[in-house]
């Protein structure tokens, strides 16, 4: 069957059909080996090849959902060219020939929650900041917070690395010392909670996600993964909704 390549992306998972042109554009995509960058390029599915950094795709119908519990120690990419452990080498086969990549990153020293699917126009809600999908974070500081620090992070302050004045967040004291903290937040940049901290003089001995939308991490072990039930698939999608058509919020 012959498909236009940005629509076959798009079953791949790689993400909305913007994303995947991004990507074709970029000279990320190859076709039979082939680096294509034209978008009207068409495929056969039946003969042809398609490939994302040197990873096979292999379009699915069926959409796939599972929660991860993420290790330290590894890397939220397909592939690594350093060569360290990836998030991909903790998910079965099947799933990764059916498209199936992570949504959003964790970086390497943080553990936790990481959804996988190869639902592309949901992942791309799930990591969109206008789309307000809570992100929870547990973690431990090397001091105590204090007071007028809780109120700043609260209110959303400027942190340069990422170049973005943060919005408000949740902060909550997990235990008297007031060392060990709860956060969400709705950007997820990359290395965000870190930074929001270390900015103001701390340092962050584990971070741990925990929550996602209406998604809990549970009693998952770590490197384990599990299917979504139905029911968590729905409340997902209703947590990546625009704000003004929910149901409810998260």
């Amino acid at each position: 069957m012959k498909v236009r390549l940005n629509k076959y992306l798009t079953l791949c998972g790689l993400g909305s059909r913007r994303k995947v042109e991004d990507f074709i554009t970029s000279g990320l995509i190859k076709i039979n080996g082939e680096v294509v960058r034209e978008l009207g390029s068409v495929i056969d599915t039946e003969t042809d090849k398609v490939f994302f950094k040197d990873s096979e795709l292999v379009a699915s119908e069926k959409k796939y959902y599972l929660i991860l519990n993420k290790p330290e120690g590894f890397v939220t990419t397909l592939s690594d060219e350093k060569g360290r452990p990836t998030v991909m080498d903790l998910i079965p086969e099947k799933f990764k020939r059916c498209g199936v990549i992570p949504v959003g990153r964790l970086d390497k020293d943080t553990e936790g929650l990481l959804l996988f699917t190869n639902d592309g126009d949901l992942a791309y809600r799930l990591t969109r900041p206008e789309f307000k999908v809570p992100k929870e974070y547990s973690l431990i500081l090397n001091a105590p917070l204090a007071p007028e620090h809780k109120k700043i992070i609260e209110k959303g302050y400027f942190v340069h690395q990422i170049k973005i004045k943060t919005a408000p967040a949740k902060v909550e004291l997990e235990n008297e010392r007031g060392d060990r903290v709860k956060i969400t937040i709705m950007e997820g940049k990359k290395r965000q909670v870190r930074y929001t901290f270390g900015n103001l003089g701390y340092k962050v001995l584990k971070l741990r996600r925990v929550g996602l939308g209406p998604l809990r991490l549970g009693n998952i072990a770590k490197g384990e993964h599990r299917l979504l039930k139905n029911y968590e698939v729905k409340a997902l999608m209703e947590s990546a909704k625009p704000v003004k058509f929910r149901e409810k919020k998260y």
